[in-house]
């Protein structure tokens, strides 16, 4: 495994999604998403990536996809965590799931203890890394 990719995150859990037939596809780590574009990170460093056929809100940062030489999306690979939220739907019908990032194992929760400190928001971001499998770090900050 190529060591730039490990560091990354790329673990034996993810190459073993690749089939024998993709193994011309590159692994890509996709570092921003955008309403039009996407930049990933790889073993030769960040690239700008497409996914003509698909909508970027489908990817969250931290997810691996393979890609072509052309840097074409040709799959997203099974996430090991997600976090997402739940939106109003832009068309009225309901709620909408928004993801915000993918494949994150330790999730930051940093709060302030000044007048701003809510307990209940607190709550909501350790329920949210409980619900992706994430192991939750708080850091109290202005304590």
């Amino acid at each position: 495994m190529n060591e730039i990719l490990a560091d990354l995150g790329w673990s034996g859990w993810f190459a073993s999604q690749i089939s024998d037939d993709e193994g011309d596809l590159t692994p890509l780590r996709v570092a921003e998403v955008h309403r039009t574009r996407m930049a990933a990170l790889g073993a030769d460093g960040p690239v700008d990536i497409v996914a003509p056929h698909q909508n970027s809100a489908d990817f969250a940062v931290g997810d691996w996809v393979l890609v072509n030489a052309a840097l074409t999306v040709q799959r997203l690979l099974e996430r090991a965590s997600v976090l997402d939220r739940l939106t109003a739907a832009r068309d009225g019908t309901g709620a909408a799931t928004q993801l915000i990032a993918a494949n994150v194992d330790t999730l930051f929760i940093t709060t302030s203890c000044n007048a701003d400190f809510n307990v209940a928001r607190l709550e909501r971001y350790l329920a949210l890394a409980a619900g992706a499998g994430c192991v939750p770090v708080v850091i109290l900050t202005k304590a």
